[in-house]
């Protein structure tokens, strides 16, 4: 990504590459390769705010979603698992890694927000933090609409848009999911640097969506 980027940066980026390219599932816009390039920036960033290992922080956040299903798959569940159990071979090979591939595993393994493991390591944390920061703001926006339209969800209920008298269902209406995670990812970041980003992007989600709901009104703000 840049010149102080770690000697394998290159080689392991090729490498994603060529698999993402080879995978059997074609990724939505919200999962592709720059989504995995904007995490790592992400990583390296808070790693050095933290005082952690950045060689860790970077290979997780570059490996964070090397497995990837669908939203709307039966694994999609199970990501962040699987994606930890090829990255421990991967890492494996190479041979700054290696010594670090459990550390690397285990950042992998606990980044994710419907996972089962706790982010154990200061690495682990930021890795969480910087794949939870690209769920909010400005580019969370777009993912996360770019997701829902990946499984042919509705933007929003059309007679109910704020789940005033129904059960959130992010699966069938994109505009659940603000209210089921993207709102609440700011409070649950872990790191000094992550908690400081976040509120800025929170920021961009609360302003969206009072604009969305003057308008849904029709009552927006009249130009000058």
């Amino acid at each position: 990504m840049r010149d102080h980027d770690p000697a394998w940066f290159s080689a392991l980026m090729n490498r994603l590459e060529t698999h993402l390219a080879a995978e059997p599932f074609e990724r939505d816009a919200a999962h592709d390769l720059a989504h995995i390039r904007r995490v790592a920036s992400l990583a390296g960033r808070i790693a050095k705010a933290e005082g952690a290992d950045a060689e860790v922080a970077i290979a997780g956040a570059l490996l964070h979603d090397l497995v990837y299903r669908p939203k709307n798959h039966p694994e999609s569940p199970r990501t962040a698992e699987l994606s930890a159990e090829l990255a421990r071979a991967w890492c494996r090979e190479i041979p700054v890694l290696a010594p670090k591939a459990e550390a690397i595993v285990h950042a992998i393994a606990a980044h994710s927000w419907s996972g089962t493991q706790d982010a154990e390591t200061l690495e682990a944390r930021v890795v969480q933090d910087a794949d939870r920061l690209e769920a909010i703001g400005a580019i969370g926006l777009a993912r996360v609409f770019a997701t829902g339209a990946s499984f042919r969800s509705q933007l929003w209920h059309p007679s109910d848009p704020w789940a005033e008298g129904r059960e959130l269902d992010d699966k069938a209406y994109t505009l659940d999911h603000f209210f089921k995670k993207l709102l609440h990812l700011a409070d649950r970041m872990t790191t000094g640097e992550g908690r400081r980003l976040a509120k800025a992007r929170q920021r961009t989600l609360l302003t969206f969506l009072d604009a969305l709901r003057a308008e849904l009104r029709g009552d927006e703000a009249r130009p000058d």
